[in-house]
């Protein structure tokens, strides 16, 4: 019988090389759209044209602060839920009475460059937010690195797609506590 009191905690896989490339790129993208702006303001050359580009660069610093923001920082398996922990947004709380199902999803390691419809935030400080997968339908990636992905199906909902970092010991894990929950705690009155 598990310690209700007992919580396991999973640190995510380091970002992977695609998103470390892609969060590389559009931080300097952002950066070279402000760059018009800078030697304008040096020479003394005023336009109001140069407000688009730095208008596009305040719009990507903002989606890289939302990404930033919304990055696994660690997956705790609680006696009754499943708490994805993030750097600046609220955790996500699943009961384990919500899942169905835990399994590896390698299947998904060639995501986002096939069999993507739809993705929220694929690559900048991971892979986050909802997914339309053609082979898959709708998913919802709070990942880091595409190599060692989990999927934890759930009851009316998207399936969740993971990478803790020690991936087979997170499934025996999740699946051992959403199989066998603890009792429920019994108020007195």
């Amino acid at each position: 019988m598990p310690d209700p009191t007992t919580t396991r905690m999973f640190r995510p896989v380091p970002l992977d090389r695609y998103a470390v490339q892609v969060t590389s790129g559009v931080a300097y993208l952002g950066g070279v759209l402000v760059l018009p702006l800078l030697f304008a303001t040096f020479s003394g050359f005023r336009w109001p044209g140069l407000m688009i580009p730095t208008a596009f660069a305040a719009a990507i610093a903002l989606f890289l602060l939302l990404a930033y923001a919304g990055q696994p920082t660690d997956y705790r398996i609680e006696a009754y839920h499943l708490v994805i922990r993030r750097r600046w947004l609220r955790a996500v709380r699943v009961p384990l009475g919500e899942i169905t199902g835990v399994s590896l999803a390698s299947m998904l390691a060639n995501v986002p460059r096939m069999g993507l419809r739809f993705a929220f935030n694929p690559g900048i400080f991971g892979y986050q937010g909802p997914f339309d997968l053609v082979d898959y339908g709708r998913v919802f990636f709070l990942a880091t690195n595409r190599e060692h992905l989990v999927a934890v199906s759930r009851r009316d909902a998207p399936s969740l797609i993971l990478s803790p970092a020690r991936f087979h010991q997170f499934i025996e894990v999740l699946d051992e506590e959403r199989r066998n929950p603890p009792p429920q705690v019994r108020s007195k009155g």
